[in-house]
């Protein structure tokens, strides 16, 4: 640790109320989600177990946050962990949930805030939270701080505790790739949670390391790419245009994606690799496409249709896509399975086009 943070008092504790909170939220002082914090994922029944919390007065576990000011005096209040509990405050008193869930108090189930009598919105916007303010910290020491509390004490999952872990050339070039390229969102690759988890993240992050570095073994750790390419990443730009040309051609090639297997993580992985193979062709004739979209949706469907069937009542299917299918039916994600998948799909729609 450097010697700012070791000279640091980090005992100071103050109390904040629910209204001091919303009042710096609505005059943008608030930074809910500062960089390495995970997406906000309570359900709206964690939400309302929180209210009824505050409702009755009980304690809840303290804040984390930073103040900081500018050379012109304004303020900034950067929450480093506590973001959740913050955000469902907020939003109750904002009128978005009504509160649910068999733990709630019988007597504030299916109601919002403003259904509440008076006092209970008093005692609401008068709640006092216990709030930790740290010192000023370089960004990398935060970050130790922020993952070490979760470690502890919340189950972030790995990409979670990746974002809160790295910050370098590489994980910005996956952040940029996830949030800034709309196929991700329009593709139904991803559901809401993953979404929410950040798993589409850890997702392009395993295309990215096969890219980089061939196909890789769902069971092996990302975290060394993280590692490798912390600190510099000479292919970020090439990362990002690869993917983005990819992404491209294929919403030509396959525009009803959602509609076809290939929508399904494993399948997408191999065709993914499979098309970036094809980089350099791009952007694809209005006959390749044609043929390849042809090609692509007869090959699933064939898959499809054998697995349906025990292998011993497959009557002579194609063997690429056979070989495909046993890739695909079990330990899908097992290095050795993903090449065998590779390279079928590929000489299936490549190797007499």
């Amino acid at each position: 640790m450097t010697e700012m943070a070791q000279d640091s008092n980090f005992l100071h504790t103050t109390h904040r109320t629910i209204t001091w909170f919303n009042k710096a939220f609505q005059s943008d002082e608030l930074q809910l989600a500062a960089p390495f914090q995970r997406n906000p994922v309570w359900t709206c029944i964690q939400k309302s177990y929180l209210i009824d919390t505050v409702l009755l007065g009980l304690p809840v576990p303290e804040l984390y946050m930073q103040d900081l000011v500018n050379a012109a005096g304004s303020e900034s209040h950067i929450v480093v962990d506590g973001q959740q509990r913050i955000r469902a405050c907020l939003d109750y008193v904002a009128g978005e949930y009504a509160l649910e869930g068999e733990d709630v108090s019988p007597r504030w189930r299916g109601v919002k805030f403003v259904d509440l009598i008076p006092e209970e919105k008093q005692a609401i916007f008068a709640y006092k939270f216990v709030v930790r303010v740290l010192p000023q910290m370089p960004e990398d020491e935060l970050r130790k701080i922020f993952a070490r509390l979760n470690r502890n004490v919340v189950a972030l999952n790995e990409q979670e505790l990746r974002n809160a872990t790295y910050w370098g050339p590489f994980i910005t070039a996956i952040q940029a790739m996830a949030d800034e390229d709309p196929f991700w969102s329009e593709s139904s690759i991803f559901t809401a949670n993953d979404i929410r988890r950040m798993l589409d993240h850890e997702y392009i992050s395993e295309l990215a390391a096969a890219y980089l570095h061939g196909t890789q073994n769902k069971k092996d750790k990302l975290d060394t790419y993280y590692q490798l390419y912390e600190e510099a990443f000479e292919s970020k730009d090439e990362l990002i245009a690869g993917f983005r040309s990819t992404t491209s051609e294929i919403s030509q090639v396959l525009p009803n994606l959602a509609s076809t297997r290939w929508k399904k993580k494993s399948d997408f992985y191999t065709l993914f690799l499979v098309m970036i193979d094809q980089r350099s062709s791009f952007p694809f004739t209005s006959d390749q496409r044609d043929n390849v979209s042809n090609r692509l949706l007869n090959f699933g469907e064939e898959v499809t249709a054998l697995m349906k069937l025990d292998p011993s009542e497959w009557e002579n299917p194609n063997p690429l896509v056979s070989e495909y299918t046993r890739a695909v039916g079990r330990a899908a994600s097992d290095r050795g399975n993903r090449e065998t998948r590779k390279t079928a799909l590929s000489s299936y729609l490549f190797s007499d086009s």
